[in-house]
């Protein structure tokens, strides 16, 4: 691993959180737990292969880029509630009932210019080098048609605070759209986007594009701009009309739909015990829940219009009726294990959806076959406490099951929901996926067979790289709260003779990858290894003795160190700066700052920037500087004068 030397130089005070890849310090090794367990794993390099799709590693793009930073990931979706009335050419949104309905500028201003969130999308994932993106098409109807704040009842749509919403212009696109027609236009914005980020076979593209988001959730979530509830036929008939004009624009771009909440509006078109929908209640005796009939109907517009018009069925997927990590640990077995019976309102009532990716494939192969699967939303560690949410052990256990859930169910594109920077747990799962060693390592892109004992202990994913057996990266969790899990690893089927094992896992004990043990005497094919409590580890089997070693130390300090600005040195420019070698091995800076305004104010803005001079440890002989700017903004809430 390369390490830099950082010199900060800002102009207000932080604290220093720093931390990284580290050795378990033995005594925790020792002592967490009160007793240990067996559990026999098998590999079966023989047995049923399965490609995996790279883009099940993915995240939202709902909140702040700075998590980016911080997981290896190869999609981003850019959706939820506010992209329904998002308006492209101004870059307002609706908050719907989220808050207050309010028209804003929480997506962006006008002053941005057109599309400005896409574009801000297609800058982001290039410099995080992530291949896949998508956005969100809006299909309810209308969308902000200005800034505001809130919208009352006597402003629901049509009304001046709206613009309508219209599939396909019938006339020139305009290179920068009109702001006064009162309409928006989805293929001009698609057109938008490809003159100025290029198709979506473009490295700088959208490669996908939602149809909207959520829509048997519209009459609730925005009454104002769609208040009744979304029937069957205006849902084909909107999925069909805006389809063909995004591959009329680009053909080679990919759809998203319906974007269903989750299994419920799966099973029954809509959203409440009082709902019925003349065209499926004609026809529900024909199938087992609505997603078939669904599939059917787009299968049909194929049909009709000589082309594939869905090329993703895309539904969201958040745990019910977890009050504890302790549900968590189980959460993403009812994503595709079949002996497991849920314990929440779904489970009860309609138990017929799970395991869920199971039941959604059968419906893809019998009623339109060569259609992807897509989770654009989902959030196994969905407990109560929004405050937990990412941030305990057992968020990395479920992230991790449910990774390897996606994988092998055969799910296209996946994107966890939640606020990446303050999901530590979730994101250490991902990368113990796609970064384990900091070093761009990951999870082979083959499924191989594997399986453990018990799924409620352990659950167990196993992978290879294309056909080659060289190496066997192997994901194991251990659920167990208090007992030590020792494993044995067998692996059958191969005439490849394993040397080595590297242990990267993530504990109760910190959030970061750390590397647990190195093994150099594998023999027989076998590899015995033990897992502390809550906890849920790569395991890197290779053919060739390996020069990982357990680090004697730290890499990193998780010590957190206050500094003041006057009590800094400055430099000429009057900037505070933390001194060459003070702290070495800065993996990120944690700014806590109070917020003041006028007195009486609802809102507050402002900003700065950290700058860092890198000297490479090797002794380059021309320091670089690099910036990372930062703003904060409060648009609501009492804002006191200190």
């Amino acid at each position: 691993m390369k390490n830099t030397r950082r010199i900060m130089a800002g102009l207000l005070s932080g604290v220093l959180a720093v931390s990284g890849v580290a050795q378990l310090p033995a005594a925790v090794a020792e002592d967490s737990s009160t007793g240990s367990y067996d559990m026999q794993i098998a590999v079966k390099l023989d047995g049923t292969r399965k490609a995996i799709s790279p883009y099940i590693y993915g995240v939202n793009d709902s909140f702040s880029e700075t998590g980016l930073s911080k997981v290896k990931v190869n999609a981003v979706r850019q959706g939820g509630n506010r992209y329904t009335g998002y308006n492209w050419e101004t870059n307002y949104s609706n908050a719907g009932r989220d808050w207050q309905n309010s028209s804003d500028t929480y997506l962006g201003d006008v002053t941005e210019g057109p599309a400005s969130n896409a574009r801000r999308l297609s800058a982001d994932c290039a410099t995080y080098g992530i291949p896949y993106k998508m956005t969100g098409l809006q299909m309810a109807g209308y969308v902000s048609a200005d800034k505001n704040g809130a919208v009352s009842e006597s402003e629901a749509a049509p009304s001046d605070r709206w613009n309508k919403v219209e599939f396909e212009k019938g006339s020139a696109f305009s290179d920068e759209p009109d702001l006064d027609d009162g309409v928006v236009y989805m293929d001009e914005y698609v057109n938008y986007l490809v003159k100025n980020l290029g198709d979506s076979t473009t490295a700088t593209g959208i490669q996908g594009y939602n149809l909207d988001n959520e829509p048997v959730l519209w009459s609730g979530s925005h009454s104002l701009l769609h208040p009744n509830m979304v029937s069957n036929e205006e849902l084909i008939s909107k999925t069909v009309g805006l389809a063909k004009a995004v591959k009329k624009i680009d053909p080679h771009a990919e759809t998203f739909g319906p974007a269903f909440w989750g299994p419920l509006a799966c099973y029954q078109a809509g959203n409440g015990d009082s709902y019925t929908d003349p065209d499926w209640t004609a026809v529900k005796s024909q199938y087992s829940w609505y997603m078939d009939y669904y599939l059917k109907q787009m299968a049909d517009a194929e049909a009709e219009n000589g082309q594939r018009l869905l090329d993703v069925v895309d539904v969201h997927y958040y745990a019910q009726d977890l009050e504890t990590a302790d549900d968590a640990l189980q959460s993403a077995r009812s994503l595709y294990d079949p002996d497991y019976q849920e314990d929440s309102w779904l489970g009860k009532y309609f138990g017929g959806v799970f395991p869920f990716l199971t039941r959604m494939q059968e419906s893809i192969d019998q009623y339109y076959p060569g259609t992807k699967l897509a989770l654009t939303e989902y959030n196994l560690e969905n407990i109560n406490m929004d405050s937990t949410l990412g941030k305990v052990p057992a968020s990395a256990i479920a992230e991790a099951e449910a990774l390897g859930a996606f994988a092998d169910q055969g799910v296209y594109l996946a994107a966890y929901w939640g606020k990446l920077a303050e999901c530590p747990y979730v994101l250490s799962a991902i990368n113990l996926y796609t970064n384990y060693d900091g070093a761009g390592s990951a999870f082979g892109n083959t499924l191989v067979e594997s399986s453990s004992e018990d799924l409620s202990k352990a659950a167990v994913f196993a992978s290879i790289q294309d056909d080659q057996e060289g190496t066997v990266t192997t994901v194991l969790s251990n659920k167990s709260k208090t007992d030590t899990e020792k494993a044995t690893i067998q692996l059958s089927g191969t005439e490849t003779d394993y040397q080595s094992a590297v242990v990267y896992a993530v504990t109760q004990d910190s959030s970061d990858i750390q590397i647990l043990d190195v093994q150099n005497d594998v023999s027989g094919n076998q590899v015995t290894v033990e897992l502390p409590p809550l906890s849920v580890a790569q395991i890197v089997i290779a053919d060739e003795k390996t020069d990982v070693v357990v680090p004697d130390g730290p890499a990193y300090t998780t010590e957190k160190v206050d500094y003041t600005v006057s009590d800094l040195p400055k430099s000429q420019e009057g900037y505070a700066r933390i001194p060459l070698g003070d702290k070495e091995y800065l993996k990120e800076i944690q700014l806590h700052m109070q917020v003041s305004s006028s007195e009486g104010s609802t809102w507050a803005v402002g900003g700065g920037a950290l700058c860092f001079q890198k000297v490479t440890e090797t002794g380059t002989n021309t320091p670089y500087w690099g910036c990372k700017n930062f703003s904060y903004q409060l648009n609501s809430g009492t804002v006191t004068v200190p």
